[in-house]
């Protein structure tokens, strides 16, 4: 599980502070939608398609430090790099989903993540992103919605 607390937790953590920093009003706004997009995702993942290599009584709390961590941070990211127009959406899609998809194939390969019910890597890509989607979908409400500069 200390794997799990590093690399899910603690090394987002050390991003999402410069984020938290710099980009406060962002973070704030899209943290709690990463937050509630991931759980959302694992939560079905977790019954259904994957397990960790550590599992509890309840599997979805494996996933907590990746929750809290690693998908809501790069989440703010993503919509930092989007609001920024540092890439054109479409790249941005393509790249976060990519780069998202490979880091958990590592964990796959590493036998970290156990996939199952025919689940596999395209699907995983798809769930990305699914979730990106989701940010996007928001971060165009809260433009709307709400001022935002």
């Amino acid at each position: 599980m200390l794997f799990h607390i590093i690399v899910g937790f603690i090394f987002p953590w050390l991003l999402g502070a410069y984020l938290v920093k710099n980009q406060t009003k962002l973070f704030i706004i899209f943290y709690p939608i990463g937050v509630a997009t991931s759980i959302l995702v694992n939560e079905m993942g977790f019954n259904y398609f994957w397990k960790m290599d550590i599992v509890f009584q309840e599997s979805s709390l494996t996933g907590i430090p990746y929750d809290l961590g690693l998908y809501p941070i790069l989440g703010c990211l993503f919509i930092c790099v989007i609001h920024y127009k540092k890439m054109p959406i479409l790249i941005t899609f393509l790249v976060f989903t990519l780069v998202t998809t490979f880091g958990e194939y590592i964990l796959v390969c590493l036998e970290k993540i156990v996939y199952r019910n025919e689940w596999n890597i395209i699907w995983t890509g798809v769930s990305y992103l699914f979730a990106y989607s989701i940010y996007y979908v928001y971060y165009k409400l809260v433009r709307k919605f709400i001022l935002l500069n």
